[in-house]
This record gives structure tokens, sequence and C-alpha cells, in this order.
């Protein structure tokens, strides 16, 4: 086991091989975490192929250290281009997204039980009898069921 590294031998090469698998472990693991370590793990690596004298104690601090700087400017960049609209909130919320938004009844709601068409979709829709063709609004959302009410209180 000679190409393993002691303490006394830690090489450039060693910490592009870390950034490597952790760019391999940002694939297969969700969220935006490990692609900065990775970048800690390459900028280190490129600083022990500059100075190969580093102790393997300083390198392991500088690596603690450039890890903290890189996740902590990492979220800085990343939340800066997140979206500021209203809909970036209600992702993976299922249909609790829809609500709010004015739809078309294409099945009378007639004892409380109908469908609305949702985008190119039909949804199964609940509220006061309404006839084909009216617009709802959506109120609320209980799985696949939405709960619907008249606009401005007048079938339009």
């Amino acid at each position: 086991m000679d190409w393993l590294p002691t303490l006394e031998r830690v090489q450039s090469w060693h910490w592009w091989v870390l950034g490597a698998l952790l760019l391999i472990l940002e694939v297969a693991a969700p969220g935006i975490f490990f692609v900065w370590l990775a970048l800690a793990a390459f900028a280190l690596g490129l600083l022990v192929f500059v100075l190969p004298i580093l102790p393997v104690a300083v390198q392991l601090l500088l690596f603690a250290a450039l890890s903290v700087a890189a996740v902590m400017l990492g979220r800085r960049y990343v939340t800066r281009f997140l979206p500021d609209s209203p809909e970036a909130g209600r992702v993976n919320q299922g249909a609790h997204r829809l609500v709010g938004q004015t739809v078309t009844v294409v099945t009378p709601i007639v004892n409380g039980i109908g469908r609305v068409r949702v985008g190119d979709s039909e949804w199964r829709a609940t509220g006061p009898d309404t006839p084909q063709g009216a617009r709802v609004v959506i109120v609320a959302a209980d799985g696949p069921t939405l709960h619907v009410r008249e606009v401005n209180g007048t079938w339009t």
C-alpha cells in the first residue's frame, strides 16, 4: 500500500483527487454543498503544487479555512441568483401552488363536485354549484382536489 499518503507526504495530486471525489459526491447528492469543498480542495492542491514544503498540519488547517470561506462565498453567490418570484417559495408543494389562480369550469359543479381546467389538465373541484364555462378562483387544495369559489361574487 505504497500509494496511500502518509502524514509526511501529502502531495498536490492527493488534494486534486479529493476535489474530484467531492465533485462526484456533489452530482450524487442533492443540493449545492460539496462543490464548494471541492473548490477548496482544488485550490489547496494548487497551493501545495506551488509550495510543496507545506507541512500536512498546515495543509489541513488551510483546507478547513478554505472550505469555510468557499461555503460562505458560495452561499452568498447562490442566494444572490435565486429567483425572488412569489412562485419560488411554492416549489414542491403540489396542488397548493395553484391557490389564487383563476380557472375555467369544464364539468359543471353540481352538488359541490365538478372539474376545472388548470393549464392543459383537468382537476377535480369542489365548491358552490357552478355552470360549465364559468371562471372560478382556487382557494385551497386537498391532495388532488381543488376547492374553488366565485370570481368577485359573480359568475363570469
